[in-house]
């Protein structure tokens, strides 16, 4: 009896076979595709980590026999570099002519019999302009396309073939560079080809800032956190494939806690079945699910998965000099995320207004100086430590979680029997540490009817400003 492998129905890797849902009924391949045939579009993919952007680009590239030609950007990458890294990743036999010339056509196909190859290219490109005229091999022909690589060598590929441009993670490139790069998209643009960017959403502006002209050009498709009944598919597509029928109320929960991720859903419910060392199933086998079984999949998944965050949320929250600060502004800043509903930023405003609503003391409440300088110390602390997490943008003035998956990791990094709030979490594992560390000056805790109230320790505060909340 065939059986199916629990791993080939819910991972977390690559375009889903069974379990692929179009988020929002399918309105963002929509989007996608339109910028695709409407030639000449830089179509911006952005949203936060784990939202589905590489799933979603791979599954429209996919469904229109098209091909990436992958670019991920870093710091140490150089604009050649950036032009460098399409042309050297071409595999040509999963390449497709589209259109050409009559007169380029002839050209090309009467050199290399037809065949796709770098002579194919180089013909597309111009043989006189590349000075190749009379080189005959493809590795020649290759090594004098690379050695000064540019969009004149790329467009004529992408304009020609089912090749499509990728570029992810365009932030990372230094802003010199991005600015260098960016300034000459607008050949693609005047040559009619579309190419897709990926990217966080709060810095898809950066296209606009680095080159006005793409202003108008543009077609974001902007993934957002996922809503539960997207994720709750996710969940009954794939036991429906393993011929199960768990109970909803259990998918609706998972699908509640996590975090608008599509990974997290293929995760745990893979989880669910590993927890039960179950890899594989036969036709007509059942298997019975109920709650208990999705908390305690749900922290296997956060533990083992994502335990990576334990260190960088320790770090977090402790801060920089913790026992010479009188504010515990790093530890409230991350209370404030938990508490509802979910959001992967927070305006300078709504800080103020969510910790309005803890329930601190007044003496306890960090003042407006102690706040701000905080939020401009986070990227430093957080680069010195190898780790980012939280983005405060002072242009946007706004403070943004860049991963997502942190929030769940919050909520499921120790084994739940009942469920308190995301916020009542964060403080009893505020309210623990501050304990441990100052057994000899306890915290006085008082309860409220509504949320937990935490007293921080009144501690003097240091003056280097670059810590944030320092005393004087």
């Amino acid at each position: 009896m065939s059986k199916i492998r629990i791993s080939s129905v819910f991972s977390g890797l690559g375009v889903p076979k069974n379990t692929y849902v179009a988020q929002e009924s399918g309105y963002f391949e929509k989007l996608l595709r339109q910028g695709i045939n409407e030639g000449g579009t830089l179509c911006l993919v952005t949203g936060s980590s784990k939202t589905g952007k590489t799933t979603l680009y791979n599954n429209v590239l996919s469904s229109m026999d098209k091909v990436s030609l992958l670019v991920r950007c870093d710091k140490s990458l150089t604009s050649q570099e950036f032009w460098a890294k399409p042309l050297e990743s071409i595999d040509f036999n999963r390449i497709k002519e589209t259109s050409r010339s009559s007169e380029r056509e002839t050209e090309a196909s009467a050199k290399v019999g037809g065949t796709i190859g770098w002579a194919w290219l180089a013909g597309l490109i111009g043989e006189v302009s590349l000075g190749i005229k009379d080189k005959k091999t493809e590795v020649e022909i290759r090594e004098r396309i690379l050695s000064k690589p540019s969009t004149n060598h790329l467009i004529p590929l992408l304009k020609n073939s089912n090749a499509v441009l990728v570029v992810e993670d365009f932030h990372y490139l230094q802003e010199e560079v991005q600015k260098e790069v960016f300034q000459q998209w607008k050949a693609f643009t005047d040559e009619q080809v579309s190419v897709i960017v990926v990217g966080t959403t709060h810095h898809g502006v950066d296209l606009a800032y680095a080159n006005q002209d793409l202003v108008g050009r543009i077609q974001q498709v902007d993934l957002k956190r996922w809503i539960d009944s997207d994720l709750s598919m996710i969940a009954l597509k794939g036991f429906n494939a393993l011929g199960q029928n768990p109970p909803r109320e259990m998918i609706n929960f998972v699908s509640q806690e996590c975090a608008g991720l599509p990974i997290l859903m293929q995760q745990t419910c893979g989880q669910l079945f590993s927890d039960k060392e179950i890899e594989e199933l036969g036709r007509g086998e059942v298997v019975s699910f109920n709650m208990a079984n999705a908390r305690s999949a749900l922290f296997n998944v956060a533990t083992t998965r994502y335990r990576q965050y334990e260190t960088w949320y320790t770090r977090l929250k402790t801060g920089p000099r913790i026992g010479a600060r009188k504010y515990e502004t790093y530890e409230l800043l991350l209370a404030l995320f938990t508490q509802d509903p979910p959001t992967f930023q927070l305006l300078r405003h709504e800080i103020d207004q969510r910790l309005a609503s803890v329930g601190l003391e007044p003496c306890k409440v960090p003042p407006q100086a102690s706040i701000n300088s905080t939020l401009k110390a986070l990227a430093k602390f957080q680069a010195k430590n190898g780790f980012s997490l939280l983005e405060w943008s002072e242009k946007d003035q706004a403070i943004y979680v860049l991963e997502p998956a942190f929030l769940f990791y919050l909520r499921w990094r120790q084994r739940k029997t009942d469920m308190p709030t995301i916020f009542e979490s964060v403080i009893m594992a505020l309210l623990k540490w501050g304990y441990d560390q100052y057994k000899t000056k306890p915290a006085p805790v008082t309860q409220s009817t509504t949320e937990p109230t935490l007293n921080i320790l009144p501690y003097e505060q240091p003056s280097n400003p670059e810590d944030g909340d320092k005393k004087k």
